[in-house]
């Protein structure tokens, strides 16, 4: 399966919050136990655990300098100013031009489904 650049874009917007609810329910079904668990409970673990693998996946696939900028921009929330200054960029649009490439290049890429 192929993702356009606004459904990458998308889903890497949701790997941080997916991150924090999948926390929080590995820490209720710690506490509960599994067996306890909801089958809404169960259909949102299955679903922020994909979010995470196919961004892991994703990521894993990029250069390091294009890993970093995936880091910087949608897990450390940073502006593109700061990542061309912290990154040595000329200016924004730089660092702009290689994110839009980034993405073009992850939604040239298949993704396996579960």
């Amino acid at each position: 399966m192929f993702y356009s650049r606004e459904e990458i874009e998308l889903t890497l917007n949701l790997y941080s919050i997916a991150k924090v609810h999948l926390n929080d329910l590995e820490r209720k079904q710690l506490i509960n136990g599994e067996s306890n668990a909801t089958n809404f409970e169960k259909n949102c673990y299955h679903y922020y655990s994909y979010i995470i693998n196919i961004v892991h996946t994703w990521i894993n696939t990029l250069l390091p300098d294009e890993a970093e900028i995936i880091q910087k921009r949608i897990i450390d929330k940073n502006t593109f100013d700061f990542i061309a200054i912290q990154l040595g960029y000329a200016n924004h649009s730089s660092v702009i031009r290689k994110y839009k490439n980034i993405l073009n290049k992850l939604s040239l890429q298949e993704v396996q489904e579960c």
